[in-house]
């Protein structure tokens, strides 16, 4: 069972990467590889920031649990993406 703060953090998470999309979005069109760099500056920015002798507070806790929601997500469309990409070039016969 998930728990609250799980589901706090993975919410974030979402809405997160969310409020990235539309933002990105509406600025600029193209500017998708900003996006991704941006995603993966959030998820760098909460691995190893704790003292791992330190035992986390909620707002710690939460945030590594959105950080790796994160994570999990960009992993998660990479792996669609290249599978996507590999299916439009055996349609092409490349």
């Amino acid at each position: 069972m998930i728990d609250t703060q799980m589901i706090e953090g993975r919410l974030n998470a979402h809405r997160e990467i969310l409020i990235s999309l539309l933002t990105s979005a509406l600025l600029r069109p193209d500017s998708t590889l900003e996006l991704l760099r941006s995603l993966e500056e959030e998820v760098m920015m909460h691995d190893g920031a704790e003292d791992p002798g330190l035992t986390p507070s909620a707002g710690i806790a939460r945030g590594g649990e959105r950080s790796d929601e994160i994570r999990q997500i960009l992993e998660t469309a990479r792996a669609r993406a290249e599978a996507l990409s590999r299916h439009a070039q055996a349609q092409r016969g490349d």
